[in-house]
């Protein structure tokens, strides 16, 4: 699966910009955090702080490879971590998984499948006192933390290590790099990656679902030629 992999690359530069000796490394030891099972609304009273809202920026994407480009789990945190936030600030939340071959040269419609599958996992993560509030068509995603989970110690590690926890049930899952980032120039540098990141779906949708096979009249043209691995999934498609 190389559909993401210059994706990872840009988004791995734009971390790399940050500096090494400022970005915040935990690995994965299972989770400590309580996941509510639920969506938990926190009213605006009893919020202690909100991410990626009053104007902020915030994004979210989900990239996939097999590359060995993840190769343990862990948590990155690019900028002040949830106890040290004070104010609004920007918010972005992206995860690299690492995954089996998912053989899509095979089975197209059962490797996109199982992708979906990874990016909805993100829907079913409900750590205690840790609203989010997701935008689909925009790639926002808002965070509100309650006043009690404040009090209580949440650390975007515990958080993470939830999502780490789940990602790991789904099959064909290997290892995960989740990052938060509340530096706003970073988050600003991660936007494109989302945009590029929502195209490819969408191509892979129409691919699916049965696009022209005419690459001279076809819409998408300009992101096969771009994404490596896209136009092969297009000719086999067509060849099936």
């Amino acid at each position: 699966m190389k559909l993401y992999d210059g994706i990872i690359s840009d988004t791995l530069n734009a971390f790399n910009s940050f500096g090494d000796d400022k970005v915040k490394i935990y690995p994965y030891e299972g989770s400590s955090w309580k996941d509510n099972g639920s969506s938990e609304f926190i009213m605006q009273r009893d919020v202690a702080l909100e991410l990626g809202s009053g104007g902020q920026p915030s994004v979210n994407y989900t990239l996939v490879t097999t590359s060995g480009i993840v190769d343990k789990d862990e948590i990155l945190v690019y900028g002040a971590d949830i106890n040290e936030i004070k104010g609004d600030v920007a918010f972005a939340r992206v995860v690299v998984l690492e995954t089996e071959d998912l053989e899509e040269d095979k089975d197209q419609e059962k490797a996109f499948a199982a992708i979906r599958n990874l990016e909805f996992v993100r829907y079913h993560v409900f750590p205690k006192g840790y609203m989010v509030r997701v935008s689909a068509r925009s790639n926002q995603e808002q965070i509100r933390i309650s006043e009690g989970a404040f009090a209580n110690g949440i650390t975007f590690a515990k958080v993470g290590a939830l999502y780490i926890k789940k990602y790991k049930e789904v099959p064909g899952v290997k290892n995960v790099r989740i990052a938060f980032i509340t530096d706003k120039e970073l988050v600003q540098k991660l936007l494109p990656n989302a945009e590029k990141v929502d195209t490819i779906t969408k191509t892979l949708t129409h691919i699916l679902d049965g696009m022209p096979t005419d690459c001279g009249h076809c819409s998408m043209k300009p992101v096969c030629d771009e994404v490596e691995g896209m136009k092969e999934l297009h000719l086999g498609k067509k060849q099936k």
